[in-house]
């Protein structure tokens, strides 16, 4: 842990709900295949981030002295940008001009082209045990390492702690950018990314007190 001073604002996490490429077992994990809405939410999805939505109206109204306006950073893709969209507006807060904002840097992790589109029966096993022997390994020939995910969320970060402070801010992602997003901010050991996995719709609070690390 670094000894930078503690993070200027509250983040909740959370990532996507269901969507039809999870229905379909398949990986779309590319911008351009990503904010297709072929590849948006489920039903069950949608009733998965409504849930979200509520337990962060519920997490907002206990802080003092009043319940906080909310900002929201969501990756561009259709399952996050409609999760986001309903959650924020389930939790009071529906989205608004300045308060809304796509962040790339929140992408899903890109899976290397050899994945993409592909059944991802027993893929993800493979790549989290490359992972936890190597944060350089690269998925799918082409795909992002852990390293290189930590570096751009590492850098959203700063981004953000430098335009805000004392904001409460919505971070809507996926499985992976999470994970690593997490454990880079709690200063964990990268290879152990899975250790702060989230299912769909899993909505984490960030420690406050936790140093932006460098």
């Amino acid at each position: 842990m670094s000894n930078l001073p503690p993070l200027k604002n509250t983040y909740w996490l959370l990532r996507h709900g269901r969507s039809l490429a999870n229905e379909q077992g398949i990986i779309i994990s590319t911008k351009e295949n990503g904010v297709k809405q072929e590849y948006t939410l489920a039903p069950v999805g949608r009733e998965q981030a409504k849930a979200a939505g509520s337990l962060l109206a519920s997490g907002l109204s206990s802080q003092a002295p009043q319940p906080p306006t909310l900002l929201v950073y969501a990756s561009p893709f259709s399952r996050t940008q409609e999760t986001a969209h309903i959650a924020a507006t389930e939790a009071g807060h529906a989205p608004g001009e300045g308060t809304f904002h796509s962040a790339d840097e929140l992408c899903e992790r890109f899976f290397g082209s050899e994945l993409e589109e592909k059944p991802y029966g027993g893929a993800y096993e493979a790549i989290w045990s490359a992972d936890a022997a190597d944060p350089d390994s690269r998925p799918g020939g082409d795909g992002e390492s852990v390293n290189q995910v930590a570096a751009r969320v590492r850098g959203l970060f700063q981004v953000l702690e430098g335009r805000h402070h004392g904001a409460h801010i919505l971070l809507v992602a996926h499985g992976d950018t999470l994970s690593i997003l997490q454990a880079t901010m709690e200063g964990r050991d990268l290879r152990q990314h899975r250790e702060c996995a989230f299912e769909t719709a899993e909505l984490k609070k960030l420690n406050r007190d936790l140093a932006l690390q460098e």
